[in-house]
């Protein structure tokens, strides 16, 4: 290859790096081989749901997006739209969707519905007859107790209230996710439920908040010396959501349901910090501080440093077995690493996220200032020069 064309194939790589991969690929391009099936996503365009979107659209499905349309609306303006507010009471959102869809059928509807429970099971009562196989995005946080390591998806749920009758009766997250569940067992079979842990993606959860910033990989690309918590048999463990998307995709291929766990394997924090090290290679200095020293300095578990929870005891040790064995994926550390501090990058070009204390006056992980303050004491305690 001439240097000229190889300069410019470089220069476009770089200019990719900062490029949100879903406002430049309004469609995707179909795979080989595939053949074309119908899609409903239930949203679409918030969080997780542009990478399930653009993964169906390069699997060969025709997909359709069902949402108030309020939300990045710059999003998949190519692709037919169903307005529809799901949160209406007595069913008035979805009866205002077009006569025309009331006979249409959908090989898969993805739901990622958090919010009242009442809302999926008003959906499913309405479209139930309509679809081939439906997808739901749940959470491990429906099991009831996370007092033991390894839970599997037999273990018991939380235990639930009445179903709510109404779309404003509130409840928490788990409790809520919880009841969707029970209402999609109770109106289909064909469905397949992913519990998944502690969702990574190159978008964040929430982008107007910039504390849902990920501060492990945003810490390591920053470079300098880097304090981590030194703590025997400390695990981590979260979802890549293209693997996740990966294994939805598997599943509506192959026919598989049931409910399953969706995680990678519970991981030392040691290799965790390792897939850091070669997806940045920024660190000067790693410090492992004793995992006491920092709690008597201000840095708690879990609430202060993420990927750090002694309880309950469950945390972190899913059982991800049954989905391993169904076909699932879990690529590796680094790539979803890159995947969020690519993203990081493409959301703040000035790296101008600050950790530590907010302005409201919540904390969200630590300052450097505090990371700094707290290396030269454990210097000082154990005379490291």
């Amino acid at each position: 290859m001439k240097k000229r064309k190889f300069l410019k194939g470089m220069g476009a790589a770089t200019a990719l790096l900062f490029t949100n991969p879903f406002e430049t690929l309004g469609q995707a391009v179909m795979m080989p081989g595939t053949t074309k099936k119908t899609a409903l996503v239930l949203g679409g365009r918030g969080f997780i749901g542009p990478s399930i979107v653009q993964s169906l659209l390069a699997n060969g499905y025709e997909v359709t997006l069902l949402n108030r349309n309020k939300t990045n609306t710059h999003l998949f303006n190519n692709l037919p739209l169903i307005v529809c507010d799901r949160e209406k009471e007595d069913k008035a959102g979805l009866k205002s969707i077009d006569s025309k869809y009331g006979k249409t059928y959908w090989d898969v509807v993805v739901d990622t519905w958090q919010k009242s429970p009442k809302a999926v099971s008003d959906f499913l009562d309405e479209f139930k007859d309509q679809i081939g196989h439906y997808h739901y995005i749940s959470t491990v946080s429906v099991y009831d107790k996370w007092n033991k390591k390894f839970i599997v998806e037999t273990e018991p749920l939380n235990p639930l209230p009445n179903f709510p009758k109404t779309i404003k009766e509130e409840y928490r997250y788990a409790i809520r996710k919880t009841l969707a569940e029970e209402a999609i067992r109770e109106r289909i079979a064909n469905y397949t439920i992913y519990r998944s842990h502690g969702m990574r993606d190159f978008r964040s959860s929430n982008p107007k908040k910039l504390i849902d910033e990920p501060f492990w990989p945003i810490r390591f690309y920053r470079g300098g010396e880097i304090l981590l918590p030194n703590v025997k048999n400390h695990h981590m463990q979260m979802t890549d959501v293209k693997s996740m998307v990966n294994f939805i995709i598997h599943c509506s291929n192959h026919k598989v349901f049931g409910e399953y766990n969706i995680a990678c394997r519970p991981t030392l924090f040691k290799d965790y910090v390792s897939s850091l090290i070669h997806a940045t290679k920024k660190p000067e200095k790693l410090h492992w501080i004793d995992g006491d020293f920092l709690i008597e300095n201000g840095l708690i578990p879990y609430k202060v440093v993420p990927f750090w929870r002694t309880q309950p005891q469950g945390s972190y040790y899913f059982n991800v077995q049954k989905a391993i064995e169904a076909g699932f994926e879990h690529r590796p550390l680094v790539d979803m690493i890159t995947d969020q501090i690519n993203g990081y990058r493409y959301r703040h070009p000035n790296d101008d996220v600050r950790f530590g204390k907010q302005a409201d006056g919540t904390m969200k992980c630590y300052s450097p200032d505090q990371e700094k303050d707290i290396i030269k004491k454990w210097k000082l305690k154990n005379g490291i020069d």
